[in-house]
């Protein structure tokens, strides 16, 4: 991933927080994880989305943070503190399946599937094609093997 695909999918990102009729604020400069050992943050006040992701993260890492903190503002206001922790991971699942769908939607997928047609599905192709990282690229090859879409 490149930083104009990054600014495009900010772009996304903050067009689809207005379809919620909430105001996009976002911010990738700030040093959040030196401070918090998080990457990202999510909080709702009002009509605002606030959405910061860590200055340092590499680009892909960056956009993937963005995905999951839009997916955390708008699934459930954002509060995720007050969760036990069953609850809290069976969030984070969700949210990890939505940025695969966001990211890399079945069009994608299949349009690969048809670059490479007498080979069988591997995440390099995803890393190849869409720069993800390796992690990414497995788990998205995993998401939409469950859901039948590649085999």
């Amino acid at each position: 991933m490149n930083s104009n695909e990054y600014d495009e999918l900010l772009i996304r990102v903050e067009e689809d927080l207005r379809q919620y009729k909430l105001t996009p604020i976002i911010s990738d400069t700030v040093p959040l994880y030196k401070e918090t050992q998080l990457e990202g943050v999510t909080f709702l006040k009002g009509n605002n989305a606030f959405i910061f992701v860590d200055k340092d993260l590499s680009i892909f890492d960056k956009a993937k943070t963005l995905v999951e903190e839009y997916f955390h503002a708008i699934s459930d206001l954002g509060n995720h503190l007050d969760y036990d922790e069953l609850h809290a991971n069976n969030d984070e699942v969700d949210a990890r399946e939505s940025i695969i769908e966001y990211m890399t939607n079945e069009q994608t997928i299949l349009k690969l599937v048809q670059k490479y047609p007498d080979q069988s599905f591997e995440p390099w192709m995803i890393m190849d094609e869409l720069g993800y990282d390796r992690e990414f690229a497995e788990e998205t090859v995993t998401y939409y093997e469950r859901q039948g879409l590649i085999n």
